[in-house]
């Protein structure tokens, strides 16, 4: 399976879904999809999803929360929803404010299963 054909899975079955990107443990794009942002856009929200993936993941350590599943953020202009992947990679998908949480979480969980089995 290709990345490309698992992020836009994402828009797919995310009602609301504006764009997905995986990115490597160093922030970098490995493929991305969207319907509105830019390439910079996507990328730069990519980027520091991954330092907020980090550091939460340093918090629930601290607090004895266990490992990290997902990160979701909800804006007035935007929701984000990111999951750490092994390897370090990661995956963050970008919705309108509206969009369902329960579905983005449980596309983004079949994904991240996925991407998982992909990553060498």
């Amino acid at each position: 399976m290709a990345f490309q054909y698992l992020l836009n899975n994402l828009l797919v079955d995310v009602p609301g879904a504006q764009g997905a990107i995986f990115l490597d443990y160093e922030g970098e794009s490995v493929e991305f999809v969207s319907r509105q942002a830019t390439p910079y856009e996507l990328k730069l929200e990519g980027a520091y999803h991954g330092i907020f993936l980090r550091q939460a993941a340093r918090l629930a350590k601290l607090m004895g929360a266990g490992g990290l599943e997902r990160l979701s953020i909800g804006g007035t202009k935007m929701q984000v929803m990111s999951r750490a992947l092994k390897a370090g990679y990661y995956v963050v998908l970008v919705m309108e404010p509206g969009a369902s949480v329960a579905i983005a979480g449980a596309a983004l969980a079949r994904a991240s299963d996925a991407f998982n089995r992909e990553i060498p």
